[in-house]
């Protein structure tokens, strides 16, 4: 299934998708968006489309009714039929993730606002109970106490001859505990309001296309082993002091991506420039933060990054990889 082309108009998207099918060319109408089935015809349709946005008008296109669909036990085999406007919404493993995320993000927003003054201008880490609970890992508060601050600053101490023993503590203090739920709760937490108004936006674009395809269960564990994943790299890198979605949110991307060209006909509505605005991004950031590096280590100039990238880039390196195994097909009626 390739898409065509958008007519802006709902109304007429749907008057030329019911144009079509009367010319025995199969096609979905998604937001907006004409996907055409009959990759033989994707000629014809292109040129069709054409001819409409130049004259919309035109009383051809005013079909009276659109062809009946078929019962779903006529549906072709491998085929999952069209989404109805109220199926849509019918996303319970996105849904879940959003609230989820804009409930705890509510929640830090109440304790940050009832610590004490001395608190917020105390010059040491202070984090709220929300924070401490599900960070991937909580640095001791005795600035004195060495814990892992990540492969970066190891490495930028090392390069500067500097002594590395603050950056080299423990790793995995508390999930080799038993707290192992933060392997994941990093990726349900976020900084402030334009971080998990960005995040939201495209955890609600990505999922809810995936979710129509795979199912709920399966998007459910591929989420899962792909925050748990990318939070174990970041923590690798920078050390435990990161959080958000948008690790996930690359691994949706980076399996739409791969989906797109293996499995075309799988109609995710989603156009080539989004994929490349978020891979132009997070490649943007790596170089962003290679120069930050090398003026750390080999200048006195130094300003950091607080973006985690490793886990952008792990991300979307899974999502490809798993992207291209069956188990993430379009799942089967």
């Amino acid at each position: 299934m390739r898409l065509i082309g958008t007519i802006t108009q709902e109304e007429n998207a749907q008057r030329f998708s019911g144009y079509l099918l009367q010319k025995g060319i199969e096609n979905r109408s998604e937001a907006g968006q004409i996907w055409v089935s009959d990759e033989d015809r994707l000629a014809e349709a292109a040129e069709e489309l054409k001819r409409f946005l130049e004259n919309p008008a035109d009383p051809r296109y005013n079909t009276l009714a659109l062809p009946p669909k078929p019962a779903e036990d006529e549906e072709e085999e491998g085929e999952e039929p069209l989404l109805k406007p109220k199926q849509r919404l019918k996303a319970p493993v996105t849904m879940f993730f959003l609230a989820l995320c804009v409930f705890l993000y509510m929640l830090n927003f109440m304790q940050e606002m009832q610590l004490s003054k001395e608190e917020k201008e105390s010059k040491g880490l202070v984090l709220t109970p929300v924070q401490e609970a599900l960070l991937f890992e909580v640095p001791p508060t005795s600035p004195e106490t060495p814990y892992w601050q990540g492969l970066y600053d190891l490495v930028s101490l090392k390069l500067k001859g500097e002594s590395a023993e603050e950056a080299e503590g423990p790793l995995f203090v508390q999930i080799r505990e038993g707290e192992i739920w933060r392997f994941f709760t990093p990726c349900i937490l976020h900084l402030n309001f334009l971080h998990i108004l960005f995040n939201m936006i495209w955890l609600w674009m990505l999922g809810r296309p995936i979710e129509a395809r795979i199912g709920s269960w399966r998007l459910l564990i591929f989420t899962v082993v792909v925050g748990v994943l990318t939070n174990t790299a970041q923590y690798l890198m920078s050390g435990p002091l990161f959080l958000g979605f948008s690790g996930i949110v690359m691994g949706w991307a980076g399996l739409i991506w791969m989906r797109e060209k293996v499995a075309p006909w799988e109609g995710y509505p989603l156009q080539r420039a989004t994929i490349l605005f978020l891979a132009i991004f997070i490649f943007g950031m790596l170089g962003i933060q290679i120069v930050s590096f090398i003026l750390t280590v080999f200048t006195p100039i130094s300003f950091p990054v607080s973006i985690a990238n490793t886990a952008h880039i792990a991300g979307l390196i899974l999502g490809a990889l798993f992207g291209r195994t069956q188990w993430l097909a379009r799942r089967v009626r």
